[in-house]
């Protein structure tokens, strides 16, 4: 019983952040503030009364119109909630191997939500408008970085086994392998096949996951990619020359090495 509460309210949670992350979708590319004005309605822009923004239910009863102007609203909307809702679930048991957890930081809940927080916001931005926000590249480095200190804290080492150098060098690591990867791609195909904000994420992810968590993520999103690409051409959802967002293949294989941890990863490759 204590577990379908936990369960309920983990669950409940997540809806509610996937409803200000919807909001964090839509505005930062729209150059709005993510805090103010109070959600309006993007047609006939009268503001959302807070009885007619509750996550999920308020979707289904307004039968999917805007109480106001009855202009259609967006499936995206309750999708984001219900599925950060039930990401939310599944990342309460993550078990990141790079830092350790369940020995020594008990903020770990917190700092999965916020990870996937970021991720879910990013992939999204990124899958619409081809664009990764540099405000949120910035606050996932600094949700890491502290994450890291609070982790170095709990776990006072030598300097080879620091928690935060091996962050450090995994953001570095990351970045120099995707700008050689970014500036060598675009010398062979003669022209830009990765964006700038791709070698900034993968430095933000490299400081969450580390120097061989970064390089798992790197290799799984690439595996993903490859895997849609010749599905998408054989049913015809993508064409040639067609852009490809790579922010949600990334977010993706950052979040399966943050869920299952480096060992069981290797493991599992090596067939162990």
């Amino acid at each position: 019983m204590f577990s379908l509460i936990n369960i309920f309210w983990e669950f409940l949670i997540g809806i509610c952040i996937g409803s200000f992350l919807n909001v964090v979708i839509f505005r930062l590319p729209n150059e709005m503030s993510v805090l103010k004005p109070r959600s309006f309605c993007p047609k006939c822009k009268n503001k959302i009364k807070w009885y007619l923004n509750i996550p999920l239910l308020s979707w289904i009863i307004l039968k999917a119109k805007c109480n106001y102007c009855s202009s259609k609203i967006s499936a995206r909307y309750p999708l984001v909630e219900l599925i950060t809702g039930i990401l939310f679930v599944i990342f309460t048991s993550a078990e990141p191997y790079f830092y350790d957890f369940n020995l020594i930081n008990p903020f770990e809940k917190l700092f999965s939500w916020i990870f996937l927080s970021i991720l879910i916001s990013i992939s999204l931005i990124d899958f619409e408008h081809f664009w990764i926000p540099q405000s949120l590249i910035n606050f996932g480095f600094l949700i890491g970085i502290v994450n890291l200190l609070l982790t170095e804290f709990y776990k006072i080492d030598s300097l080879i086994n620091s928690i935060f150098f091996k962050g450090i060098l995994g953001a570095l690591v990351a970045y120099l392998i995707f700008e050689f990867l970014r500036v060598f791609s675009k010398f062979v195909f003669k022209k830009d096949a990765l964006g700038k904000g791709d070698s900034k994420l993968v430095a933000m992810l490299g400081l969450w996951l580390g120097p061989i968590g970064i390089l798992l993520g790197i290799g799984i999103s690439y595996v993903v990619a490859s895997l849609y690409l010749l599905i998408g051409f054989q049913i015809k959802i993508v064409r040639k020359g067609q852009l490809i967002p790579f922010a949600p293949f990334l977010s993706f294989g950052s979040l399966v090495v943050w869920y299952f941890g480096n060992e069981v990863l290797i493991k599992a490759i090596y067939l162990q």
